[in-house]
């Protein structure tokens, strides 16, 4: 819970400074400033995080921290292995993987808004046109899950390869294709890239929403209203 909460909150951060910064780049439509700081809002998303899911994954994986699985205890397990990276390993030990995290987030993120706009330009008809709150939470619903159906095979291999390296493996994206492909040819490899989509779709939608237009929606109420009757 505590970690939704703080993945929520750092890429509305990183979302909300991105769209005002380029407000001020005249060459870009407001559709692509949309899209473009929803994948930097993602991008600064994965380089914060970072540092918290290696030391989730540490503590997962190592027997001297497994059975403790309450708040205090996980938090304090978590100070111990980040206390012994950083001592054994040094400091930036804790941004391992965070460049290519970072990217799959900011891609991820892109995606999504991509969907949401385009799905939004569809239903408003005309340039002109506005929607109202429920059309543009149906289209946030509709763009995630489009965004999650496009994306999906990549997260089943990514997911696939950590879950081999956790186990002290080392695979590569390509060799985990390849093993796919040999396993079960094309319609094999098609149930093994859509693996857990209905779970998928749900939660990159309802994460849409929340982000793109439930976030907006009481950001609008809270500052803009307020700039209005200035």
């Amino acid at each position: 819970m505590l970690q939704a909460v703080a993945k929520g909150a750092v890429f509305s951060w990183g979302q909300a400074q991105s769209a005002q910064w380029l407000s001020s780049v005249s060459w870009m439509t407001k559709e692509q400033r949309t899209v473009v700081s929803g994948g930097m809002g993602g991008f600064v998303q994965g380089i914060v995080l970072s540092p918290l899911l290696l030391l989730k994954t540490r503590v997962m994986t190592d027997p001297a921290f497994r059975g403790q699985g309450g708040l205090l205890e996980t938090a304090g397990a978590s100070a111990k292995v980040g206390a012994r990276v950083i001592k054994t390993e040094g400091v930036g030990a804790l941004m391992k993987g965070a460049g290519v995290f970072s990217l799959k987030r900011a891609a991820d993120w892109t995606t999504r808004y991509l969907f949401v706009v385009m799905v939004e330009e569809a239903m408003r008809g005309s340039p002109d046109a506005s929607l109202s709150d429920m059309q543009m939470a149906v289209a946030s619903l509709a763009g995630g899950s489009l965004s999650a159906l496009a994306t999906i095979p990549m997260d089943v291999l990514v997911a696939t390869v950590q879950q081999a390296s956790k186990a002290g493996t080392k695979v590569s994206l390509v060799d985990t294709l390849k093993e796919q492909l040999a396993k079960g040819g094309v319609g094999g490899s098609i149930a093994f890239a859509t693996r857990g989509l209905v779970a998928r779709v749900a939660h990159v939608a309802l994460t849409t929403l929340m982000m793109k237009t439930i976030t907006t929606r009481v950001y609008d109420i809270l500052y803009r209203k307020d700039d209005a009757t200035a």
